[in-house]
């Protein structure tokens, strides 16, 4: 009987993997201008809030979902449950970021904006994490 636990590390189809990124980039991207237009008009955010403006957003999501697939295609290739370490480590990148957005507060920034950052970054990870996971499975390896 074979659990996950002892299953064999995969790997993941590569084109499947830019498949997963690119909705991810799409999706992040398209997300982040809708709440940075909810953190402007209803929360009042400033307009040079720089987290907000795409030339900050955009180069910034590109790396994260670069990083991420890299990740993914790592943990794939190296653990029996990439999965769960995915997740893990998504947990860990919006509590980091969250801790790095109290910088933000500190410079006397939009309390509003920085809670709209921190929404854009949970939009994110889920994003990331589900196209990952979902666009992009495992492909158990199968020795005989």
């Amino acid at each position: 009987m074979s659990t996950e636990l002892s299953a064999a590390p995969g790997r993941v189809r590569p084109f499947r993997l830019l498949a997963a990124l690119a909705v991810s980039v799409v999706a992040i991207t398209a997300s982040n201008a809708g709440l940075t237009v909810i953190g402007k008009v209803v929360f009042s955010a400033p307009d040079d809030f720089c987290a907000f403006l795409p030339q900050n957003s955009v180069p910034m999501t590109l790396e994260a979902v670069a990083l991420a697939a890299t990740a993914w295609g790592l943990l794939n290739h190296y653990s029996p449950r990439p999965a769960w370490w995915f997740y893990q480590g998504a947990r860990v990148f919006v509590a980091v970021s969250w801790l790095l957005s109290l910088l933000a507060l500190a410079t006397w920034r939009s309390v509003l904006g920085v809670v709209t950052l921190d929404i854009m970054l949970v939009v994110g990870a889920t994003v990331i994490y589900l196209a990952m996971t979902r666009i992009a499975p495992t492909v158990r390896v199968t020795t005989a």
